[in-house]
């Protein structure tokens, strides 16, 4: 499911974590798997941020971005996404339905 999340301009920290979940809410298996963390523009805009994401549980689908200092310095909305690459070469997006609201303030 898509949650808001909210920074101050600058902010590295808390880092953004989501566990990665099947049709039945399952978390998927990320065991082999690349895990990429996007943000963009609302409404289809530009990729701002396409870097790797850290896998923390493998087995139950926990993945984490750590924000650097340039992925938060602009006041604004944005949209957010796992991107999953399996071993099998197979690729696909999290949350499944929408994106993560990210909230950049003063």
């Amino acid at each position: 499911m898509a949650e808001t999340f909210s920074l101050a301009v600058g902010d590295t920290a808390p880092s953004i974590q989501a566990v990665l979940r099947d049709s039945v809410g399952d978390g998927v298996d990320l065991t082999d798997a690349d895990v990429q963390f996007q943000m963009r523009q609302p409404r289809g805009g530009d990729v701002l941020i396409d870097k790797p994401a850290d896998v923390i549980d493998a087995t139950a689908g926990v993945a984490r971005y750590n924000w650097n200092a340039s992925d938060t310095n602009e006041l604004g909305r944005y949209r957010a996404e796992f991107v999953v690459t399996y071993k099998s070469g197979a690729v696909e997006t999290f949350p499944n339905v929408g994106a993560h609201d990210i909230v950049i303030t003063r």
